[in-house]
């Protein structure tokens, strides 16, 4: 078995953000060197104290931990309580409380650099949230992130679809400013957007029945008590009991690229106000092309994804 793979976590947890986590922890193929957090479901201060309190859930050695960016490059705040709740944890927060662990004193943008200085070509930064803190580390040290292997963003989608407006994204929306520069960078950036997460819905039976073959401890329990606002929203929102794993997709395609398959497009973002705000512009790239392109998944293997995730988080 060839070595975990060491990745840069940066999230605004979210329950998909913390499946995505456990996904990410309890994995063999991939190695957390990290986690930074950046505003976006809910405040910075709420996403952090949800990324400690999913690590103390999981009960392993935990990543240091990193408080970013409250707020985005964009002059407007977008937020998402309606489907994560106030606390972005479902409203379970006061009954998992977080005990012992703490943040680190550097700021997540201080601390992006200084893997990607430390480990240089090595390290994959996966991207859940909104890319404001990518986007402040890019500004701040290009040359030092340019030392980044690959960027996996869970962002936008290849077919122009949205879900917080008919064409954009919520992680591209909430920061456009970001989203722009980062997936204009020329860095190696692929992009998992909702044309390929939508299609990992996972049921609420599927997964309740994983849950219940797990050992008995605290993160069943904690995944029991937090993942049932989840598919609740999805049943009031869609009228089906099952919900995409958005975030969980970008980690799994991390693990093992041959979950998607990507084409190489020239990208943009609109970055101004209006219907159009926050959408995602992919067009094929030509061979004669100079402009800065990504890699866009196009599609997935969803089946394999779910038996993965399942497996791995509740195995």
């Amino acid at each position: 078995m060839s070595a975990p793979k060491p990745i840069l976590i940066d999230t605004d947890p979210g329950l998909d953000d913390l499946l995505a986590l456990v996904l990410a922890l309890r994995s063999p193929a991939v190695d957390v060197r990290a986690i930074t957090v950046v505003a976006g479901n809910v405040s910075v201060d709420a996403c952090t104290a949800n990324a400690l309190r999913i690590l103390e859930a999981v009960d392993i050695n935990p990543p240091p931990v990193f408080r970013g960016c409250a707020k985005p490059l964009s002059p407007s705040v977008t937020r998402a309580e309606h489907v994560h709740g106030d606390d972005g944890a479902g409203g379970v927060s006061e009954a998992w409380p977080v005990q012992h662990l703490q943040i680190e004193s550097a700021h997540a943008v201080d601390a992006m650099l200084d893997f990607a200085r430390r480990h240089p070509g090595e390290l994959t930064l996966i991207a859940l949230g909104p890319l404001t803190n990518v986007a402040m580390a890019l500004e701040q040290d290009p040359a030092a992130l340019a030392n980044i292997r690959e960027i996996v963003v869970m962002g936008g989608s290849g077919d122009g679809r949205g879900n917080v407006t008919p064409k954009a994204e919520f992680n591209f929306y909430s920061d456009p400013y970001a989203a722009r520069a980062v997936i204009r960078s020329g860095l190696p950036v692929t992009a998992v957007g909702l044309n390929v997460t939508e299609k990992t819905l996972l049921s609420r039976a599927r997964f309740h029945e994983r849950l219940a073959s797990m050992e008995e401890g605290t993160l069943r329990r904690f995944l029991f008590d937090a993942t049932g606002p989840y598919f609740d929203y999805a049943m009031q929102k869609r009228g089906r009991d099952a919900c995409p794993l958005h975030d969980p997709l970008a980690v799994g395609a991390a693990m093992d690229p041959s979950l998607i398959r990507t084409q190489r497009m020239v990208c943009d973002v609109v970055d101004k106000k209006g219907p159009d705000r926050g959408m995602m512009t992919a067009e094929p790239a030509g061979d004669a092309s100079d402009a800065p392109t990504m890699q866009v998944a196009m599609e997935v293997a969803a089946e394999r994804f779910l038996g993965l995730f399942l497996e791995v988080v509740c195995g």
